[in-house]
């Protein structure tokens, strides 16, 4: 059965076994470390190479070599790596920050076929453009796969198919990816297919999926997914891509849960294909949809899964927007490189061997300490080929544009490039309180301009780092100087406390960003200057405030206090333990509490 929680973030791992008090520091974007939930967690579970030898890998010779041998933990050092990488059974597969699969003109960038035991993390996968003819998708679960877990991957521009499960596939889970097209595509922007044919019998009894906390984001057009003879469970997703004519389709036999998810200005949540058979179930359950054209209600009643899996309540505008934020903070490879100061054990997960998606507190605080070093106990590869690097490139996303004109004290519209080829981008020349953020891969130009600022134009440029050969792009912010003093909150949210009082609210249902650049600004790593944090109890203090914004997020992203402080001394009652990202003014920091 599925078991509602409402404060998921306040299990998390990050800051479980915490003996400290408190600890403050710059904040850089990396995911907690989610335990594995869902279909991968049954049939005796998945723990990809767990017991086995670990191996670092530079080169795309030995990638392929001992990604098809298997019995294996793989990290994979940043570069982009040619594909198609064959990937056997008992191999987990972990990328550094900055390492890129790659899907050759013909073929895919990396294919499981008849591999049993596999999990994927923090890769991101890059297609050669969805072009209307016949070839292979960017990443592929095929032939009798078993037990898989893909989690914390973006995959975008697959030549047939973004990810397909395909051919009596089983006890698969995808978690905390992204999906999404750019202008290398030009037809057939086609995500997910779950079962491949209408005859394919065989498929019956198997397909058996889960798919949560993913981000089916601009330029994807149908199928995220489409489902035929399997058993899908669709919870706590995003879906908000401008470009989509329709979410998850239900074709022959499926039973699909599609549950707790947020869909916002799409065609179509759900649409129902009879033409090639009957639908088993599309059963649509506690969905938030806002500015849907085509609202489908489903049809049937849908399986209940054989796991126990902790949901998001998406009940209320504030607490979607909350998940959706979360998801585009976290969906993507945003986990940390192996061996760094982080939460993550990237053979196997906390909970890999659990049929719970959610472990207890105590099982949690011991998966928060066991940090898989990439050094003295990984063997790193012999081979002396250079590493697969090239030209880097940048591209442009999102809703705002490089040339924009904004008033003193008023947000820009946010955009981001892409990076490829490279492990990271900087930026200069933005006005102040205009700032970039690197988020995986995604280079985020965002932030409030300051009311101080000068007016006049700032010309920007975003340039990379890391590659053989790095690039930059450049665009125009004009400043207009008719701005305001205060920040004024959006008329959508609810203020979580009073300002007399400056107490946080106990209840879930508390203050939420208006956008994600908003939860990007709240966690933008940055240097600590003249604010002090200090902390007693649950009770924060923060010096040096006056005359200053203050936000607190949980771990995942959510807005949970706002204020803006008329003293020196400002005082914040936490809810209780755990981690919390703080800013104040410009400045963010980490406060974790037990």
């Amino acid at each position: 059965m599925v078991k509602t929680q409402k404060n998921w973030s306040r299990t998390l791992a990050v800051g479980a076994a915490l003996s400290t008090v408190l600890a403050t520091s710059a904040f850089a974007v990396t995911s907690p470390d989610f335990p594995m939930a869902g279909f991968a967690t049954q049939n005796g579970g998945t723990t990809g190479g767990k017991g086995y030898s670990e191996v670092t890998v530079d080169n795309v010779s030995d990638l392929k070599s001992y990604a098809k041998t298997g019995n294996k933990i793989i990290y994979v050092k940043p570069g982009t790596y040619m594909g198609p990488v064959e990937v056997g059974s008992n191999v987990t597969i972990y990328g550094y920050q900055g390492a890129i699969i790659a899907q050759p003109s013909s073929g895919s960038a990396m294919k499981l076929s008849g591999s049993k035991n596999v999990i994927i993390r923090n890769l991101k996968f890059k297609g050669v453009g969805a072009h209307d003819d016949d070839d292979e998708d960017c990443l592929q679960v095929n032939h009798e796969s078993k037990n898989v877990w893909i989690d914390h991957v973006d995959v975008y521009d697959g030549h047939d198919g973004n990810l397909d499960i395909t051919n009596a596939s089983d006890f698969v889970t995808i978690s905390w990816t992204k999906f999404s097209y750019t202008s290398a595509s030009t037809g057939h922007q086609f995500s997910n297919l779950i079962g491949n044919s209408k005859t394919k019998t065989s498929d019956r009894g198997h397909l058996n999926v889960t798919i949560h906390h993913t981000w089916w984001a601009d330029g994807v057009v149908e199928r995220m997914p489409r489902v035929r003879f399997g058993k899908v469970h669709v919870a706590n997703n995003l879906f908000d891509s401008k470009n989509a004519s329709y979410c998850v389709r239900a074709a022959i036999e499926a039973d699909i849960r599609i549950e707790r998810n947020v869909f916002i200005g799409v065609q179509k949540a759900l649409d129902l294909y009879t033409s090639d058979g009957a639908i088993t179930a599309a059963q649509m359950i506690e969905n938030y949809e806002e500015n849907v054209k085509k609202p489908q209600s489903g049809t049937g009643t849908a399986f209940k899964p054989s796991y126990s899996m902790s949901l998001t309540d998406v009940s209320t505008q504030a607490k979607a927007y909350a998940l959706r934020d979360s998801i585009k903070l976290y969906a993507g490879a945003t986990l940390p490189d192996p061996g760094a100061s982080g939460t993550v054990t990237p053979a196997s997960s906390s909970s890999a061997k659990s049929s719970s998606s959610i472990a207890s507190s105590s099982s949690q605080a011991k998966s928060s300490s066991s940090v898989v070093p990439a050094s003295s106990s990984s063997a790193k590869s012999s081979s002396s080929q250079t590493p697969v690097a090239g030209e880097a490139s940048l591209t442009k996303h999102g809703s705002g544009s490089a040339n924009q004109e904004v008033a003193q004290g008023a947000s820009i519209v946010e955009f981001y490039y892409t990076i490829d080829g490279a492990t990271g981008a900087t930026v200069t020349g933005l006005p102040q309180g205009v700032t970039g953020t690197l988020k995986g891969l995604d280079y985020y130009i965002s932030g409030t301009v300051a009311s101080t600022a000068a007016a006049g134009a700032y010309k920007f440029t975003v340039t990379t780092t890391g590659a053989t050969t790095n690039v930059s792009k450049s665009g125009t912010i004009t400043v207009t100087g008719d701005g305001n003093i205060e920040p004024k909150s959006s008329s959508s949210e609810t203020a979580a406390v009073s300002s007399s009082s400056e107490k946080l609210s106990s209840s879930s249902e508390v203050a939420e960003p208006s956008s994600s650049s908003e939860t990007a600004q709240g966690i933008q790593a940055v240097a600590l200057t003249r604010v002090n944090l200090s902390v007693s109890g649950n009770e924060l203090s923060i010096m040096g405030a006056m005359a200053k914004p203050i936000t607190v997020f949980d771990m995942q992203g959510r807005l949970i206090y706002r204020n803006f402080s008329t003293s020196n001394q400002h005082a914040v009652t936490l809810p209780g333990a755990g981690g919390y990202l703080v800013r104040v003014g410009s400045e963010s920091h980490t406060v974790r509490i037990r």
